[in-house]
Formats: C-alpha cells, sequence, structure tokens
C-alpha cells in the first residue's frame, strides 16, 4: 500500500532521524506522565483518599 504523499516516502521512513525523534518524543512524554502520576499519588496520600481508619473522628 503506497503512502498518499510521495515525500513521506523518501524521508519519513527511511533512516534514523525518525527513530532519534520517536526516542525523543517518548522520553518526554514518559516524563510528564511520570510526574502527572506522582502529582495524583501525592495528592491522593496527603488528602487522605483510602483511609480506612478514620482515627480523627
Amino acid at each position: 500500500m503506497d503512502p498518499f504523499d510521495p515525500a513521506i516516502q523518501s524521508t519519513a521512513v527511511s533512516g534514523i532521524r525518525p527513530l532519534l525523534s520517536l526516542a525523543l518524543f517518548a522520553g518526554i512524554g514518559a516524563f510528564f506522565f511520570g510526574a502527572l502520576f506522582t502529582a495524583v499519588r501525592r495528592g491522593m496520600k496527603e488528602d487522605g483518599w483510602f483511609n480506612m481508619n478514620d482515627k480523627d473522628k
């Protein structure tokens, strides 16, 4: 199956540049996903969402 744009056939599929850009964006995405996950976990811990033993009451 041929791509619609012939420029993609010669530039985007061959070489190491697509792999480098994929690795770069995957690394940046993993960093921000990790930061988001850490922030949500820390917020849940500080707010006590899953405290079943309410010793304050």
